[in-house]
């Protein structure tokens, strides 16, 4: 048995990530996969870990600076099998250099503490290898984020298409390219179906700034509409996530997973980075790295040549297909 333990509450990226990495253990290896919320933990949690081969910490940003507690509030001194990360990745700001993260104290003591076992661990980015190691430790390896891997079409190379369907992601925190990047679909595309989607919901997940957050989202929805856009919500739908996204011809916007199950379907896909988690993510597909810091002109122009060739789209499919071998390097140690 393996246990994994997962997060996913609200944004549809969550249940992506879970979705995608049961299945790549469930079909690589002969073990039963038991998933636990990592908010959630009982005494009869603790009892159901001890039992398992190993238990993998499943998830997305979680090498963020207080990964512990508030991340994965576990008790160590309770567990007695391998902890082992499971395509985890860094979260940082927008231009913060990898060089420049440091955890609080007691986060990088854990992270130290659950690298410890014989078993090397799984990092969804070449940043957040380097990361590690500069603690010094040197048993992770880039796999990619298991969201990378639908396995039914690993194979497929991308094939231009014609757009009748297409996806905007929102971002998390308002950005002001939004509403131009509207424009520039809605007149490059004016006869397809557009959606505008929000992973989370409509109504913002931020602690601070919620409800500022969540007017903005609306009057976003509004303009959305003026231009033709269908506003749609994945909050905790999964089903409907996959759905959509997986009928659309085109996918752009600010969504990390969004962006990484379109190019699993081999759906044409761009993703503008808010952060550090896009950054690492379009370095690691060897693709075009866009910032929602660079000018909107200079943006659109990329984007024109992205989606006139698809030649950088069919490098990050090549880059998913050839990283897959690690990832199944990574799975076959709990075989």
């Amino acid at each position: 048995m393996l246990v994994t333990l997962t997060g996913a509450f609200k944004n549809a990226g969550d249940y992506l990530i879970g979705h995608r990495a049961r299945t790549l253990l469930a079909t690589h290896t002969d073990h039963e996969i038991i998933d636990l919320n990592r908010k959630e933990l009982t005494e009869q949690s603790y009892q159901l870990i001890n039992s398992a081969k190993a238990l993998l910490l499943t998830g997305g940003p979680a090498y963020q600076k207080k990964i512990y507690p508030d991340i994965y509030p576990l008790d160590l001194g309770r567990i007695e099998v391998p902890i082992v990360p499971y395509g985890l990745g860094w979260k940082g700001s927008l231009n913060q250099a990898p060089e420049d993260f440091k955890f609080e104290p007691q986060a990088e003591d854990f992270v130290k503490k659950i690298h410890q076992s014989s078993f090397f661990s799984s990092a969804r980015d070449h940043q957040t290898v380097g990361i590690l190691n500069r603690l010094g430790i040197d048993n992770a390896m880039m796999t990619g984020c298991p969201a990378w891997y639908d396995e039914e079409k690993l194979e497929l190379d991308y094939q231009p298409r014609d757009i009748n369907q297409l996806i905007f992601s929102m971002p998390a925190v308002p950005q002001d390219h939004v509403e131009p990047l509207l424009r520039y679909l809605a007149k490059k595309y004016p006869r397809a179906k557009k959606y505008i989607a929000f992973n989370a919901g409509y109504k913002s997940t931020r602690s601070k700034d919620r409800a500022k957050f969540t007017r903005w989202n609306y009057q976003m929805i509004l303009k959305a509409r003026l231009l033709g856009f269908t506003p749609v919500s994945f909050e905790s739908d999964f089903a409907k996530f996959q759905e959509i996204m997986g009928a659309a011809d085109l996918h752009l916007g600010f969504r990390v997973h969004s962006h990484i199950f379109s190019l699993s379907q081999r759906i044409a896909s761009a993703l503008i980075a808010e952060d550090s988690r896009g950054i690492s993510q379009l370095e690691a597909l060897n693709a075009p790295v866009l910032s929602a810091r660079q000018p909107i002109q200079e943006i659109t122009d990329q984007l024109d040549e992205i989606f006139a060739t698809g030649a950088q789209i069919q490098t990050s499919v090549e880059t998913m297909r050839s990283t897959h071998t690690q990832m199944l390097r990574f799975i076959e140690q709990f075989s």
